[in-house]
């Protein structure tokens, strides 16, 4: 794998309530340098085993192509535009294996079409080193966010003491109906807690150690646009609930060490009227993303991603408007661009490093 410093400049909002205590941890912008030569000097000998969750929909399931096969190379192309010295081929073949990725996903509406890293027992989960092709699809030419962070977090770990992804991600999936944390047969229940629990497990018999759960990283909201205005009570309720199933792996035992880091829903458009890709208009996704904000001010250890057209110092991220087809990388309609997927990893990355929730 090349090696070489790359200057991330994302302008990123993590967003924080008034009182001083969560504006002096929280940070509202970044500018990391990472490099694979220097020193993780902020990581602690036998310290607790980073274990960050990646659950949501399509996007964070991944469907987003590297390249087509057929000469189009959307993720290299991007490199190039970004000055980025890596090779694609590089993280397709050897991966980053600083970070191991276990994960299950595949459509909410189609569970016989999902797939995983075991691929003889699914739910058991299989942590392999974080490589393009995690994704969406059994030809393996899709990736999510998992690459960037994986990528922008490298330089924090090691092959003998890895971070952790563990990535349960349902594209289609409602938070209302699907991710309903009070249904048995719901994805939250009969699947995330599950499959986490089962990695954890894996993590524990390969190291000898308990694993902590630092995080949980969520992209996830335009099936529940149309219902905005109840959104922050079902996400309040998921993260809760996650909080105190996780709290045993969670440092010090407390489920509310664990970080919440959601990200914007794609919202580009020129009026409220404006159509999204999604099926709402600009002004429903506006409530959404409004209440992911709120959700974000109420609590010193929850984050948000500002990938976000409307608010100041968005990313600006870009996914395909179309709903057939794939444009520059992204596959169908409102899946992410491939160098803007890999720049949505590295953001949640970002808050990630300059939140100090490594050990």
């Amino acid at each position: 794998m090349k090696k070489s410093l790359v200057l991330l400049s994302l302008p990123l909002l993590c967003l924080c309530s008034c009182n001083n205590a969560q504006e002096s941890k929280k940070v509202e912008s970044s500018n990391v340098e990472i490099s694979s030569n220097q020193e993780a000097s902020s990581k602690k000998e036998d310290g607790p085993i980073n274990v960050f969750v990646l659950a949501g929909q399509s996007n964070m399931e991944g469907n987003t192509q590297f390249d087509d096969g057929d000469g189009k190379h959307y993720l290299q192309d991007a490199f190039d535009e970004m000055d980025i010295d890596e090779s694609v081929e590089d993280l397709k073949e050897v991966g980053i294996p600083e970070v191991q990725t276990s994960y299950y996903i595949g459509p909410a509406f189609n569970p016989s079409n999902r797939h995983g890293s075991n691929e003889e027992d699914n739910i058991a989960g299989k942590f392999l080193p974080t490589v393009l092709g995690m994704g969406a699809g059994d030809v393996k030419d899709q990736f999510g966010p998992e690459v960037g962070a994986a990528y922008a977090l490298r330089e924090y770990a090691s092959e003998d003491e890895p971070i952790y992804f563990v990535k349960a991600a349902y594209g289609g999936s409602s938070i209302t109906s699907n991710w309903n944390i009070n249904s048995e047969s719901g994805l939250y229940q009969s699947h995330l807690v599950k499959f986490l629990n089962n990695n954890l497990k894996l993590i524990e018999e390969e190291t000898g150690k308990k694993p902590t759960v630092k995080g949980l990283l969520w992209h996830q909201g335009e099936n529940d646009a149309r219902n905005g205005s109840t959104y922050k009570d079902n996400l309040s309720a998921l993260v809760s609930k996650f909080r105190t199933d996780f709290a045993d792996y969670a440092l010090d035992g407390d489920g509310d060490n664990i970080a919440f880091i959601d990200c914007y829903i794609f919202d580009k458009g020129d009026s409220d009227s404006a159509s999204l890709p999604s099926g709402v208009n600009v002004g429903q996704m506006k409530v959404l993303n409004n209440a992911k904000k709120e959700f974000a001010e109420e609590g010193d250890m929850n984050f948000v991603v500002n990938s976000s057209w409307q608010y100041e110092g968005g990313l600006k991220l870009q996914v395909n408007e179309n709903s057939s087809g794939v444009d520059h990388g992204g596959v169908g309609g409102q899946h992410y661009w491939a160098g803007d997927m890999f720049k949505l990893g590295m953001a949640y990355a970002d808050i990630i490093i300059e939140n100090d929730l490594l050990d």
